[in-house]
């Protein structure tokens, strides 16, 4: 009698526990819903940490050899050589100047012609289909013709990150324009909008998020170009250190380029996304 006398506030503390668990866990996995920034944050470390661990352990145990998978620290070592000694950073700067001009040629020209191409029936039909097939093409095919055409200097670079990136930058914004509400258009033509009032004060302002969501994922993209671009042909820039490295088989020096592009990419993406709270607020209020 005393042992359940005992057990039973044992069993509802319990039962309680489980209760004040069970929406916190709802809360952490339920559909759509923003965790608090503070978790966010702890949540992408976490991860990072996590991988990190895993690389130490395969590697420090020996699972895999230093020749294919080197230690952490060794990579840590190598970069600070490269970085502080053999002047990588600027081979970085080389490499961000050639993605940042091939990547704005192709933005120039690929937003207002999507943006076009999403709010004129006449031009999607005129372009879409050369866009589209022109699109599959891969641009690592084009390289042996740019370095034809154009030479081994920076503008066979600047053209291969144009060549892969135009076509579905140019495709994605007309789609993201295409998702304006045409309830909001309705209205404005309605209130007696001019087409170019519609375009520029009515879709425009409606699609930029999106737009500006399509240029930061099609940056990404320009990274990895300029790294095939650096390596077929090239003196400078993170592919062709990449590529001297591998010639030697010197994997610590291959992590640290290819560490140090997802830092870039790391940085650009924060960057962007600093830029859309900037620019665009109402969506984080509407948000949250």
């Amino acid at each position: 009698m005393n042992a359940l006398n005992d057990t039973a506030p044992a069993a509802g503390l319990a039962a309680a526990r489980t209760a004040a668990a069970r929406p916190k866990r709802q809360r952490y996995f339920a559909i759509r819903k923003p965790l608090a920034a503070r978790t966010t944050t702890s949540l992408s470390v976490a991860f990072f940490l996590l991988i990190l661990a895993a690389w130490a352990l395969i590697s420090g145990t020996g699972l895999v050899s230093d020749f294919f998978l080197p230690q952490p620290m060794q990579v840590v070592a190598t970069a600070w050589t490269m970085y502080v000694h053999n002047g990588f950073l600027w081979d970085i700067a080389v490499s961000i100047y050639r993605v940042l001009v091939g990547f704005c040629l192709a933005a120039a020209i690929a937003v207002p012609l999507g943006l076009l191409m999403g709010s004129v029936q006449f031009f999607r039909s005129l372009l879409e289909p050369c866009l589209a097939f022109t699109r599959y093409m891969p641009a690592t095919a084009f390289i042996p013709l740019l370095v034809l055409w154009l030479g081994i200097d920076d503008t066979q670079k600047f053209s291969v990150i144009f060549v892969g990136t135009f076509f579905t930058l140019c495709l994605m914004v007309m789609v993201s324009t295409l998702s304006v509400p045409i309830a909001l258009i309705e209205a404005a033509i309605m209130l007696g909008a001019k087409p170019g009032q519609l375009i520029f004060k009515v879709i425009l302002p409606a699609a930029k998020p999106s737009i500006f969501n399509d240029l930061r994922i099609v940056l990404g993209w320009a990274w990895t170009y300029i790294v095939i671009a650096e390596i077929v042909a090239a003196s400078s820039g993170v592919g062709y250190v990449i590529l001297n490295a591998s010639r030697f088989m010197d994997t610590a020096t291959i992590f640290v380029g290819i560490l140090s592009i997802g830092c870039i990419g790391l940085i650009s993406d924060l960057l962007f996304n600093l830029g859309a709270r900037y620019l665009f607020p109402y969506l984080q209020r509407a948000r949250s």
